[in-house]
């Protein structure tokens, strides 16, 4: 009895078709849900089709969250929150319809170690963008990890998955004192049980940036307990000690954003996203969205003719900077803050004036006037 049932969740059902939307195949599945790939028949349009297994769905608190993930996301408009059409109950099942969001995770990018200091800060501002929409709707996400974020092949990033969101309106989703979310991204707050308000996701962002930076988990022991009381009593490598490349601006604006003590965090996203877009003002020459998509192909995980449909020749060139070692001395923010064909262009300008002078100078009309001159 008890093989049957292992069995039956380990191959959940596949409906051919949920509602208007049919399956296409799977895209992944976690402890609660199994993911598939599905279209709109009549609009043509890709979704993604997220199921509540069986023992899940069976789950008081797994079916509340299900349903929580989807009344928080229904109440959103905004590019960087993965967009929910509809909410479909099938046999017994439950089916979220969602925006099908065509690249990797941000976890899949960090395998291959940290990202270029540009492209962390440009990830975190659309995060911060992101947190700032949500908050605003009185919603806090609490789960902010790398495994939530996406970036599409259109250079944009995608925060997904509310499905243990707390919506200040209605409380606390479970039982006060019990820590909810992923241990190595959680802020104090959660780890103690207090009480928790927006300034608990500008921390996990933090954290989600130091690991984008350095490569490497903040927080990392051999339990969870020991995870939750090195959060609680904020003990990490500072960034600058781990990842010396960080420039030292971004390096306090992570700092800020993980203090221990909510208080001397930032105040709210915006103030966050303000200061790392400020970041990115002075120092990319090209818009975020192609910063992106440069690397995204610099990763392989779209093509070069994809890429080229979208950037011009000089910004797929981009690329070529996040081959730069990242322990190196020279930073990758250089080559983007400085058009190389435009430095080529003033230095032979120099170069021009200098002989055009130089020719002036020694020419035979001027020499008797100016010999008298340099004996004097």
């Amino acid at each position: 009895m008890a093989a049957a049932k292992e069995k039956e969740e380990k191959v959940p059902s596949r409906p051919r078709k949920v509602g208007p939307y049919r399956i296409l195949g799977e895209l992944g599945k976690g402890g609660m849900a199994q993911v598939y790939r599905g279209l709109h028949e009549t609009l043509q349009r890709e979704v993604a089709v997220k199921e509540l297994l069986p023992h899940a769905a069976a789950d008081k608190d797994a079916l509340s969250r299900f349903r929580r993930e989807a009344l928080a996301l229904a109440s959103f408009r905004h590019q960087n929150i993965v967009t929910v059409y509809d909410l479909v109950e099938k046999t017994g099942s439950q089916f979220l319809i969602l925006e099908f969001v065509d690249g990797p995770t941000l976890q899949e990018l960090l395998r291959d170690g940290p990202l270029p200091p540009l492209v962390a800060a440009v990830v975190g501002a659309q995060l911060a963008s992101a947190l700032e929409h949500a908050h605003f709707h009185r919603i806090i996400h609490r789960d902010l990890k790398p495994a939530n974020v996406m970036l599409t092949r259109t250079g944009e990033v995608k925060l997904m998955d509310f499905g243990i969101a707390r919506d200040e309106d209605l409380g606390p989703l479970t039982k006060t004192g019990m820590a909810v979310g992923t241990p190595s991204y959680m802020s104090p707050e959660q780890v103690t049980g207090s009480p928790l308000d927006a300034r608990t996701d500008i921390y996990s962002l933090g954290v989600v940036l130091y690991e984008c930076l350095a490569g490497e988990r903040a927080f990392t022991a051999a339990t969870p307990g020991e995870v939750f009381a090195r959060v609680r009593d904020g003990r990490f490598k500072a960034l600058p000690r781990v990842a010396p490349h960080v420039p030292s601006a971004l390096a306090k604006i992570v700092k800020r954003a993980m203090q221990t003590n909510p208080n001397n965090r930032y105040f709210d996203a915006s103030e966050l996203r303000r200061d790392l877009e400020q970041y990115l003002s002075s120092h990319l020459k090209v818009s975020p969205n192609s910063l992106l998509i440069a690397f995204l192909r610099h990763k392989n995980k779209i093509s070069e003719s994809e890429a080229l449909a979208r950037l011009t020749a000089r910004e797929l060139d981009l690329g070529k900077v996040f081959d730069v070692p990242v322990t190196s001395s020279a930073s990758v923010d250089i080559p983007l803050e400085v058009d190389r064909r435009s430095g080529l262009r003033w230095f032979t300008a120099l170069l021009l004036l200098g002989a055009i002078a130089a020719a002036v100078w020694f020419h035979p009309l001027w020499l008797p006037r100016v010999l008298p001159l340099l004996h004097r």
